[in-house]
């Protein structure tokens, strides 16, 4: 603060002798005067308008450098552990997709080698090692050893999607892009629509490189659909409220987060019969499509709002498993 004041002193009066020199020889009492009352008012201007708290300031880390430094602290702790315990796998492999997620495949690499030497019958190990080779590697040079592991992964897992995603990679990258298309075609039917959609640009492009032509939206498996049937208690068909609001939720099995497909409907008529579908999701990140199991159920809200309240009538919940979809109903009954 005190090296700011001086500095700042000297500036001005130096400032001031160089505007104020030619009066000097023939007034100085006027010069004197001009420049005690600049030099006053740069004093007061300086306290009215500046910040002098500002001096030495330095700000506090930015949630970046916290966030950095958080990571590489639980990196090293991690690292700890891993020496302590070398038969820790579990904490050999988090340590060695953490590098992979840290965009550090070179440092993954050995934590892989020495967890399949520990599990050598790992599909999943291998495809990560696999992934570590390639991508520590330069993008034009195929990797022997990755493509060696991605195929042994398929042969002792055929059905790893994963090790077939990059084989299609390694085999694009070794120039065989009609091979690469062809290994990521036969993925789709396995797919949930949101992830083919995903795949199928990359699969176009190959097939384009190999002058084939691009496939068709239409290759894609269809949007995931439910058939529900909305029942109403016969005890309750003469007491329905007016104006009152059907809705039918698809949730996820543990409940958490909004629901994956939802419907709003004016009550009319009952039984209503409708259709849910990854068109109805409330999120483009979950999809019916993408849960494995979800729940159904179906609810008359009084007052027209989402949200459960007095009065509503609820249907009891069901459990649907994705892949043995048939049509569901749902009886709507008083809450106790």
């Amino acid at each position: 603060m005190a090296l700011f004041i001086g500095i700042a002193a000297l500036f001005t009066l130096a400032v001031l002798a160089f505007a104020l020199y030619p009066l000097w020889p023939a007034r100085r009492g006027l010069a004197l005067g001009i420049g005690g009352v600049s030099a006053a008012a740069v004093l007061g201007l300086y306290l009215l308008l500046g910040r002098p708290e500002a001096i030495g300031y330095v700000p506090p880390p930015s949630p970046q450098v916290d966030q950095a430094q958080q990571l590489d602290q639980a990196l090293a702790e991690l690292e700890a552990v891993v020496r302590a315990e070398p038969a820790n796998q579990e904490a050999r492999v988090l340590l060695a997709r953490s590098y992979m997620q840290l965009g550090r495949p070179a440092e993954a690499q050995p934590h892989f080698a020495e967890a399949l030497a520990r599990d050598a019958g790992n599909a999943a190990l291998m495809v990560d090692y696999a992934e570590s080779l390639f991508r520590a590697g330069k993008p034009d040079v195929p990797d022997a050893r990755a493509r060696e592991w991605i195929d042994k992964a398929i042969a002792a897992e055929p059905g790893n999607q994963r090790a077939r995603f990059f084989r299609g990679i390694l085999l694009l990258q070794a120039g065989q892009a009609a091979e690469a298309a062809k290994a990521w075609e036969a993925l789709l039917p396995e797919l949930d629509r949101q992830t083919a959609q995903a795949l199928l640009p990359q699969i176009n492009q190959a097939r384009v490189q190999a002058g084939q032509p691009p496939l068709a939206d239409s290759v894609l498996p269809a949007a995931m659909t439910v058939q529900v049937t909305v029942e109403l208690d016969p005890a309750l068909r003469a007491a329905t409220p007016p104006g009152a609001v059907l809705f039918v939720f698809a949730k996820r099995v543990d409940g958490g987060g909004p629901p994956v497909a939802a419907k709003r409907l004016p009550v009319s008529a009952f039984p209503v019969q409708l259709a849910l579908s990854d068109a109805d999701s409330i999120m483009p990140t979950a999809t019916l499509s993408s849960q494995a199991a979800f729940t159904l159920s179906a609810r008359i809200s009084a007052s027209g709002s989402a949200e459960a309240g007095a009065g509503d009538w609820q249907s009891e919940t069901l459990t649907v498993q994705s892949d043995k979809l048939a049509p569901v109903t749902l009886v709507l009954r008083k809450q106790p």
